[in-house]
This record gives structure tokens, sequence and C-alpha cells, in this order.
């Protein structure tokens, strides 16, 4: 019997975490299905239950809880007539509604409350369990553990505002740790930044476990990444180099956010050069299967005939800026 689950997806790109967050089930062989797509708000169903330390990779998954009733009905009381008690053990919880429609939330509450045994007590500020309602042409009931948060607030501890080191320029967290998540890595495996900068890309991956290799040809970025790394507890191999440097390194995925316009840290070259140049030492390094991800402004420099694109996705940041992640993987 397979599990299933709603997903409430931040509101930044729902493409892209609809599709890290199948690709990481996928990959972490969870056999995952869409079932129903509302936008911001998803239904999964997985071959098993998914791990709490996966929940917390997801960083474009706000929540993340474990459906326990489906009903087609269209009467609340009706609907609920169906519903067996709900077992929660010991534990505290709360029962809150997800997204507003012309349901009855306190009514709809009420009903759901008297399936619940009276020996729990209800906690409306830091409950243990939150049972959740939401409905749409469906009314679903699911449960969230306070132990099983996703990385969704999580990784904007890491934020620059947060860092001692930072650049106007760095990736959002979640865009990092989102890239880390659709590269196929494992945790304990390696993910090698070859334009480490500040080392935003490398801390989301720290986070979660993985080793982490950046190099970056400017010797202040390379010690801002290692003085970033550091205040959060994390370590890693840091060197100041060209990203050829990349060829004497062991790793499972590339993870990077190029510089942008002329490249002035290589001297003078153009973006488009660098790309070139370092899409094909890449690919010479990368294995069959093996993935790099790479976030861009103009997707186009992004292409070569090793590297098969899985899929790409657009992040707007303000007016004069968009950022490209794009996917690939070694033929």
């Amino acid at each position: 019997m397979r599990e299933k689950y709603l997903l409430e997806l931040g509101g930044e790109n729902t493409d892209l975490g609809k599709y890290e967050a199948l690709e990481l089930l996928k990959f972490k062989k969870y056999s995952p299905e869409l079932e129903r797509d509302e936008g911001k708000i998803i239904v999964i169903s997985t071959s098993k239950i998914i791990k709490k330390n996966i929940i917390n990779r997801l960083a474009m998954t706000k929540r993340i809880s474990n459906i326990i009733f489906t009903s087609t009905k269209n009467n609340i009381k009706s609907i609920l007539n169906d519903l067996e008690n709900i077992n929660i053990g010991n534990k505290s919880f709360a029962i809150r509604q997800i997204s507003q429609n012309d349901l009855n939330s306190e009514k709809t509450a009420i009903l759901i409350g008297e399936k619940i045994s009276n020996k729990n007590k209800t906690d409306l500020n830091n409950p243990e369990v939150k049972v959740l309602f939401y409905k749409s042409d469906g009314f679903f009931i699911s449960l969230w553990n306070n132990d099983s948060d996703t990385g969704y607030k999580k990784c904007l501890k890491h934020h620059i505002s947060h860092r001692p080191y930072f650049s106007p320029i760095s990736i959002h967290p979640r865009i990092a740790r989102a890239m880390v998540n659709l590269s196929n890595c494992n945790e304990t495996e390696s993910v090698i930044d070859p334009f480490c900068g500040t080392g935003g890309i490398l801390i989301e991956a720290a986070d979660m476990g993985m080793e982490v290799i950046g190099i970056d040809i400017k010797e202040k970025m390379v010690e801002y990444s290692k003085g970033n790394l550091k205040h959060y507890g994390f370590e890693g191999k840091l060197m100041n180099s060209d990203f050829k440097e990349i060829t004497n390194q062991k790793f499972s995925s590339i993870v990077c956010d190029p510089p942008y316009g002329i490249a002035s840290t290589s001297g003078g070259e153009t973006i488009e050069s660098l790309m070139k140049r370092s899409l094909d030492v890449f690919q010479r390094k990368l294995r069959k299967g093996q993935r790099l991800v790479i976030a861009v402004s103009n997707p186009k420099i992004v292409k070569h005939p090793n590297l098969k694109l899985l899929n790409k996705f657009e992040w707007y940041i303000h007016k004069s800026l968009t950022r490209n992640i794009i996917i690939l993987e070694k033929n």
C-alpha cells in the first residue's frame, strides 16, 4: 500500500518546488507519483514512509504532511461520518485548515476533534502534532509532526544577513539548497563548487551532511567561504585555484553559480568563453549519470553534446536579473 502526502509549496517557484521534491524522492528510491497538482498544494504517493532526514532536505516545500483520510463527498457531516478515530498516541495536538475556502473552519475542526481521544491535550501554540484538513474538489486530512520540518525556514538561518562574510550577489539559500538536492548527491558523498564565492552552496550541502569542496580563483573568496562554514559549525575543503583544479578532486556532483557578465576574476574573460571552457572540463571529469546543476543569467551559453539537459527553471530576482537553474547529466 502506498503512502500519501500533502505538500504545501512556497510561492517563489512552484514548478521548481514540485520538481525538487519529486526528483529527490525518486533519487532516494521512494518511487514518487504526482497524484494531484493544485499549484501551491500537491498530493503525491510514495512506495514507503518518507524518512525525516529526507523531509529536512527539501528547500521549496513549506510543509509535508502524511494523508490519513480522503473523501470525494461534498457535505462535511457526511464526510466526517466516514472518518474513523484518529490515533496520535499520547501527543498534544492542534487542528488547522490548509488554505481558505467556503468551508466553515471552526465547525469542521470541532467535528474532527471529536475523532481524537479526550486524553490527548490540545496545544494551540506548540503542538506535537498538527491535524490538518484541506478541501478543494476532494477533502483531505493529514498529520504533521513537529519533528518533521522541511528546510524551507531552516535554510534562512544561512541568509547573507546572518553570515559574517557576504557578497550582495550571493545566491539565495533556498535556491542553493534546491540545486544541491537536484544534483543527486547522497549524504556523506561530496559536492564540489568550482566558483564557490562566499560559500552559499557549500553551506547548504554541508547542512545536509555532505562533504563539500570549494574552489575560487580569488583568495579573498576562499577565506570568506572558510569563515562562513566555520560560523555554522561546518568544515570543507577550500582551494584558491582556477576551476580546472576540479580535475584533481573526487566528488559525486557539481553545483555552482558562476560569475555574470565579464568574469573579471578570469582576466576580463567573457562569461560565454568561461562557460565553454568550464563545461568542457566538467564533462570530462563527470562520470556517466553524474549531474551538474548550474545557475546562469543566460541559459543559451550552457550546452555541451556530452551533457544532457534534464530541465531548467527561471528564478526572477528583480527587473534586471533572472537566474536560470539548469540541471544537466553526463551522457
